[in-house]
């Protein structure tokens, strides 16, 4: 794994390990190598969770999709607080986070991390739509 230089802004892939996970992560790859940008991973998780499982499984992930990157990071916390503190910190640009379909009812009491995030980060975001339910 290689550091990017001070003058490049590393791609931020936000993981969080559900089934298409894995169409998100080659999305961000792909794009990160026709731009030539360095990719940083993050999952965020609660912060009673242990991190060694989850290490082992993005890993696991992004061996699969083949991937190369600078940094993985496993923070705790609040997802749609935690993102734009490490994309300001890391210089991220963009941040790249997946969006499913959801329901109304879901996007009313649930709420979208992603729109969370869009709100509070003052980076660029890239969304990617997800394959899976309607």
């Amino acid at each position: 794994m290689t550091e990017p230089t001070p003058d490049e802004k590393p791609l931020l892939l936000c993981l969080d390990l559900e089934p298409d996970s894995e169409a998100l992560c080659r999305a961000a790859l792909a794009r990160a190598r026709r731009c030539g940008q360095p990719v940083q991973v993050l999952h965020v998780m609660p912060a009673f969770s242990e991190p060694r499982p989850v290490e082992g499984r993005l890993h696991a992930l992004l061996g699969r999709c083949g991937a190369e990157v600078a940094r993985v990071m496993v923070e705790s916390g609040s997802p749609e607080e935690r993102i734009p503190q490490v994309a300001a910190r890391c210089g991220a640009d963009p941040v790249v986070l997946g969006r499913r379909s959801r329901t109304t009812v879901d996007r009313i009491y649930v709420g979208s991390t992603t729109s969370a995030v869009i709100s509070l980060c003052r980076t660029p975001v890239l969304v990617i739509p997800l394959p899976g339910e309607g």
